[in-house]
């Protein structure tokens, strides 16, 4: 079962400043490097786990980490860039204040 969000229980984030790393016991799942201001320096997802939501899960918990609207340094791949047009496609709006 996964847990609030979206995580099978074997899997964990760990964080160190500008990196996030999603792992389980055997291997690195997917990592993402960014800064304070929400500009994303390199995706990484696994091929094995590819296609399975996990960049969706690393960019969705960097966003509220930094509060802030995501960038991406180029180069982008044409992997990155059709990632990036989906990501963006069918993320929730920012809530507003009434």
């Amino acid at each position: 079962m996964a847990d609030s969000r979206g995580l099978p229980p074997h899997w964990r984030y760990s964080r160190t400043p500008g990196i996030l790393t999603l792992s389980d016991a055997n291997t690195t799942i997917g990592y993402c490097r960014y800064d304070a201001a929400g500009e994303v320096e390199y995706l990484f997802v696994n091929p094995a786990f590819r296609r399975r939501g996990v960049a969706t899960l690393l960019l969705n918990e960097v966003a509220a980490e930094t509060g802030a609207a995501l960038r991406f340094q180029p180069p982008l791949s044409p992997l990155g860039k059709a990632l990036i047009a989906a990501w963006e496609a069918h993320r929730s709006p920012p809530e507003t204040l009434p």
